[in-house]
């Protein structure tokens, strides 16, 4: 049986969690490309893992009640909405969740566009921030929520489905793919188009399946087109993603050994990630004006469109 780990946070009491598999809509956000992303960047692995971190961070921001975290799983994120639970009607909340899911595209886009803008790096990984793009799992069943130690788990047979089907026949990048169950249980917005499908697993049988591809879809007329940041605006991004690209390999290695870096062998695998801590420590006080000099003159160029390019 599935099961996924997430800390433990106010929600159901304990009798509840004895009383059985609950109603629950899963949701995964997983950022595709991430693994040829990773591996394609090996020597720039401080820098890919940044990027990726900012990627899941801007998804995690937009999550708001009643859709909760249930876990990181690297480079997606699982969520989980109680059916029976919270204020709110649940037409209400099929129509919010609906809005959300859509707005994930929306607000992951910008993010790219941003550190696509940001970034003064010419490193492997930073020229290919536009190449990842995201996708969306949503299946609705049953879930059995227990603790464990300080953590909650979710298992049941529709936890396994949702996973699954990020192992699809969709040859696009970015895409929400839902199942026939989910789609009953969800109001999207009219200009959405659908087109039917169904996978089928070995050990599941088939499973019909609802996909949008944001590409190909009419826009909405209710979105804004974003305003494009001020001068101001992408000197501190610049600057900040600057830093953060920086700083990786000390935050990296200082996570290691918080201590000190004298607990690394000479002959480890540790000691080129080591240098590369230490040299940046001894370089900072040049390299840190040179960067704000460059987020400076990179601010200075026009902006470019905020939204994503063709994969």
């Amino acid at each position: 049986m599935s099961t996924v780990t997430t800390p433990t946070s106010p929600g159901p009491s304990d009798a509840a969690l004895r009383s059985g598999p609950q109603p629950v809509l899963l949701i995964i956000a997983d950022i595709s490309g991430y693994t040829r992303f990773m591996t394609a960047n090996a020597k720039t692995l401080a820098h890919s893992q940044t990027i990726i971190t900012e990627l899941v961070t801007a998804i995690v921001q937009q999550v708001e009640l009643p859709l909760e975290v249930a876990k990181l799983e690297g480079d997606a994120v699982f969520l989980y909405c109680r059916k029976q639970s919270g204020p709110q009607p649940w037409p209400e909340v099929k129509r919010l969740i609906g809005e959300k899911l859509l707005s994930f595209f929306d607000r992951f886009s910008e993010k790219v566009a941003e550190l696509r803008q940001s970034t003064t790096c010419a490193c492997h990984a930073c020229a290919h921030i536009d190449h990842l793009r995201l996708k969306l799992i949503v299946h609705s069943g049953e879930a059995l929520f227990h603790r464990v130690l300080h953590f909650m788990e979710l298992a049941g047979v529709d936890v396994i489905i949702a996973h699954r089907l990020l192992k699809n026949s969709v040859t696009s990048d970015q895409y929400l793919l839902m199942t026939a169950a989910a789609q009953k249980d969800l109001q999207f917005p009219s200009h959405i188009q659908w087109r039917e499908g169904s996978e089928t697993y070995d050990d599941l049988g088939p499973i019909p399946t609802r996909l949008y591809q944001p590409e190909g879809a009419a826009p909405s007329p209710s979105r804004a087109t974003p305003a494009r940041p001020s001068f101001g605006q992408r000197f501190r991004h610049s600057a900040k993603l600057f830093c953060k690209l920086w700083f990786s390999p000390v935050r990296t290695m200082a996570r290691r050994y918080p201590r000190s870096f004298r607990h690394i062998d000479a002959n480890s695998s540790a000691s080129g990630r080591a240098s590369l801590a230490a040299f940046t420590l001894i370089l900072t006080p040049l390299f840190l004006p040179v960067g704000i000099l460059m987020a400076l003159g990179h601010a200075l160029k026009p902006p470019p469109s905020l939204q994503p390019r063709d994969a």
